[in-house]
């Protein structure tokens, strides 16, 4: 808000400009857009719980009710900003200005909380992405290796390491421990963007990290790999000896 006052108060609108000097108009303006704030943020507040409470849309909720809170803060204003909005024609004059304030302040309060969430979320995914590494590498060799990217892309709700991923059209198949995600985008994007885990592609639609196989059991002519989550990935019939050498399967066991 203090930032909207320099705006406000450098432009000196409604013709205040030559009434006070910048500091004097910033101070009136700061004043004046506080009070707003006051009024509008807890009013923010309860429309959120307002929403929760009856499950109806959050975003149309919050926006109407804002707009009608701008009505009682145009009273407000025509009662203690005779200066500064004497160049406005009254109430009808002020509706439009502090729709506009309320407004910002919504902006403001939803930036804020944008702002909270993404830091939460980047801490979270670095201690996930810590603990990935540690499932992913046993023993450990003490060399730290670069983070996932593709975790950044996923959403703070997604909850633990990364087990799998599956191509579906054009979208990628997240999987973790107790769910999955959709993204838009190739699977060889994906696999590359998984740089730092260990996995290997086990079929041309899925990728699994090497830290996730449960278990791998016999599937006709070849196999199907079992994750931690309880999801089967198919191992496709040409891949078999190569992941056998890599110790993805079994190598004393032969398939039919």
């Amino acid at each position: 808000m203090l930032v909207l006052s320099c705006i406000v108060g450098f432009m000196g609108p409604f013709g205040t400009y030559a009434d006070d000097s910048l500091a004097g108009r910033i101070a009136h303006w700061w004043m004046l857009l506080m009070g707003a704030y006051l009024l509008t943020r807890p009013a923010i507040a309860g429309l959120h719980a307002l929403a929760r409470k009856t499950d109806l849309p959050g975003t149309a909720v919050t926006f109407w009710g804002v707009v009608v809170v701008s009505a009682p803060l145009a009273i407000v204003w025509r009662d203690i900003g005779k200066n500064e909005f004497r160049g406005l024609d009254g109430y009808t004059g002020l509706l439009p200005f502090s729709l506009l304030c309320a407004l910002a302040v919504l902006g403001v309060t939803r930036w804020a909380k944008s702002a909270d969430h993404r830091m939460r979320a980047g801490k979270r995914l670095r201690l996930e992405t810590a603990r990935e590494h540690a499932q992913s590498t046993p023993g450990g060799n003490g060399h730290s290796k670069p983070p996932a990217v593709l975790r950044s892309r996923l959403s703070p709700g997604f909850q633990g390491p990364v087990l799998a991923l599956q191509s579906e059209d054009h979208y990628v198949r997240v999987h973790g421990e107790n769910g999955s995600e959709l993204l838009l985008m190739r699977l060889r994007d994906a696999i590359a963007e998984m740089a730092g885990v260990e996995g290997e592609q086990v079929h041309r639609s899925w990728w699994i990290a090497r830290h996730a196989i449960a278990t791998a059991e016999p599937a006709g002519r070849s196999w199907k790999i079992i994750l931690k989550n309880g999801a089967a990935a198919p191992v496709a019939r040409d891949s078999v000896e190569r992941l056998q050498t890599a110790g993805i399967l079994p190598s004393h066991t032969k398939v039919q």
